[in-house]
């Protein structure tokens, strides 16, 4: 992996001021990885992270603007030819580059990621990108983090010409002769009168960094400084000195990387890193076909990034016609929705739709179908004696080396591994809800598991696009034995009197990305109150004791699940309007009222800062 550090720095000033600069035999430079997969992918993070004094990270970053500013005194054009990953610093060299030519390589990607890590862009990106693409893309691309694919980089003037990778390098040789030669041309940003009203007028400015800090303010509710560094760089540096911007950048990249946000955010990226890493050995076989029990939300799910992330075949199986249907048509949406957005070509989602293969019991061929499975993940009723029926049921059928995966989200592996012929091959897969949005999956081995099990449980986590975790063979695994106690303080503050809406905000200002009455209704009340029953028979004793669980199971019983349902604490309705206010379901206030009249109408006076801690 290519990465920029203070070693690469040094060998480039060396290599340019010996070699390349006195040859007065070289016309132009192309720059060019041999690696297959990535052009640069960014500032080596080690050396931010190990840096003691952060100052020191703005001498680095404006020695690189040097070394820059010297090249381009030679007057050699340059040319990037880029390959993979062109992200962060990757990108920024990039940009300092006359021409950028991308690869149609599907691991091509443009990105400005540092936000993500509690920084931002060090090396002139707050600087070029703004002028290459005008600011409305430059924010959108720096807030976010989000990567750009080649063609729309084309389109936003980020590069300059998209050619098929094994062209790279003469395509990219002959472009750089054609700037010697005058032939070809750099680009240069022609402004439509939308970017000239937005960019070059007072107040287009203040209504674009006004709109542009309110997105800020709702995605992170005031808790991450980087994007509000960002902003302010880009804003009070418009029209200023290339030096004076530079250096302003420069000093805010050291101050963010001396923050706790920025080293708990390198920290969560460093954990993610290593969790992939294992010694479980390989899978004994290679995982081929997938079949997914149950085509509800969550199964739909599962199949869903199996299909489409993953390139698996998958066999979805429902107990009817109806629900297959269902779960079929949720994958499709997804799909169309893909294509929609141009995220996906017609051919690729003609292709994936040709790898899912919907079953269901009134299919006599779904029995010679799971014959040739390599794994099956259930997705049925979370109630120990199902589990055993379905496993039981799935060994009639299965081929002997098919691994019986269950997503369970409490039940320990080692009591539905009880039931098993070959207990050596089960294993848990606990996905989380939405599952295409959700990347976290536990994966849990119970005591006999096979280590080559786990390593294909790994192997097929990481190719659904998850972030996948080994955990512990207990009541709750890891999130929902952290989880469970919260739910139990929550629905005590609930019989205490306090709002729905206030246990919300107070939790979504604290940090959270939804608050606890959310969150339950995305889950599900009756996924939500059974897990919550399972727990408090656990081992965690005092920590599941104070709640009330009758509130949620009067909601489960009359059929008010959440979101799945149109309604649980909140409504849902099929045509409501994006960004829409939610509202409260007025049944359940009203079952509310009467649990707290029963109670003596507590006035619940307990303080945001009480609820949070």
């Amino acid at each position: 992996m290519n990465t920029l550090s203070g070693g690469m720095q040094d060998d480039a000033e060396k290599l340019f001021n010996e070699y390349i600069i006195p040859n007065k035999e070289i016309k132009a430079i192309v720059f060019i990885s041999s690696k297959p997969d990535n052009f640069i992918a960014g500032a080596d993070i080690n050396m931010i992270k190990e840096a003691k004094d952060k100052t020191e990270l703005k001498n680095l970053t404006m020695r690189g603007h040097k070394f820059f500013d010297e090249l381009k005194k030679s007057k050699l054009p340059f040319v990037a030819a880029i390959n993979g990953a062109c992200l962060g610093g990757g990108l920024e060299w990039a940009l300092y580059c006359d021409y950028r030519i991308a690869t149609t390589n599907k691991k091509t990607v443009l990105g400005f990621p540092e936000v993500q890590l509690g920084l931002l862009p060090g090396m002139a990106g707050t600087y070029h990108l703004p002028k290459i693409a005008g600011y409305a893309t430059a924010l959108d691309m720096i807030l976010t983090g989000k990567n750009v694919r080649p063609d729309k980089a084309k389109k936003l003037g980020i590069v300059d010409l998209v050619v098929d990778e094994a062209s790279l390098e003469s395509v990219a040789i002959t472009q750089a002769l054609g700037l010697v030669n005058g032939t070809v041309k750099t680009f240069k940003r022609k402004k439509d009168i939308t970017s000239y009203l937005l960019e070059d007028t007072p107040i287009g400015r203040y209504f674009l960094f006004k709109k542009a800090k309110e997105t800020v303010d709702k995605q992170t509710g005031g808790h991450y400084p980087a994007p509000y560094k960002i902003l302010e760089i880009l804003e009070k540096n418009y029209g200023k000195s290339k030096a004076v911007h530079l250096d302003d950048e420069a000093t805010k990249f050291a101050e963010l990387a001396a923050t706790p946000v920025s080293a708990a955010l390198i920290g969560i990226f460093h954990g993610t890193t290593a969790v992939k890493k294992h010694d479980y050995g390989s899978p004994k076989f290679p995982i081929k076909t997938v079949a997914v029990l149950g085509a509800g939300l969550m199964g739909a799910g599962i199949a869903q990034v199996s299909v489409d992330n993953g390139k698996y075949r998958v066999l979805l199986k429902d107990k009817d016609a109806a629900g297959v249907a269902r779960g079929e048509k949720t994958i499709d949406d997804a799909l169309l929705s893909k294509v929609n957005k141009k995220r996906m070509t017609n051919f690729e989602y003609s292709s994936t739709n040709a790898r899912l293969i919907p079953l269901h019991d009134g299919v006599e061929s779904w029995k010679r179908h799971f014959s040739q499975a390599d794994i099956v993940i259930e997705a049925v009723f979370e109630e120990l004696g199902v589990k055993h029926r379905v496993l039981k049921e799935m060994e009639e059928v299965l081929p002997a080396h098919a691994i019986f995966a269950s997503n369970t989200s409490a039940i320990p592996i080692a009591k539905i591994a009880e039931g098993a012929k070959r207990p050596e091959q089960v294993i848990g897969m606990h996905y989380f809800s939405p599952v295409p949005m959700m990347p976290l999956l536990e994966i849990i081995s119970h005591a006999g598991t096979a280590p080559e099990v786990a390593a294909a449980a790994m192997e097929i986590g990481s190719r659904q696009g998850k972030t996948p975790i080994f955990v512990k063979d207990v009541p709750g695994f890891f999130v929902n034995r952290c989880l469970s106690p919260y739910t139990v303080e929550v629905t005590a503050l609930v019989k205490e009197g306090v709002p729905l809406e206030k246990l919300d905000k107070s939790m979504k200002d604290f940090g959270m990305p939804v608050g606890p009455i959310t969150l339950s209704d995305e889950v599900g009340i009756d996924i939500s109150n059974h897990v919550g029953t399972f727990m408090s028979k656990a081992d965690l004793g005092v920590r599941m004791s104070g709640g009330d669980p009758i509130l949620m199971q009067t909601m489960v019983d009359k059929g008010w699940l959440g979101r799945k349902t149109g309604k649980g604490f909140y409504l849902y309705p099929k045509n409501a309007k994006k960004g829409a206010k939610k509202q409260f379901n007025p049944e359940v206030i009203e079952l509310l009222n009467g649990v707290l009249a029963a109670n003596g109408n507590p006035k619940g006076d307990v303080s945001v800062e009480d609820i949070q801690w």
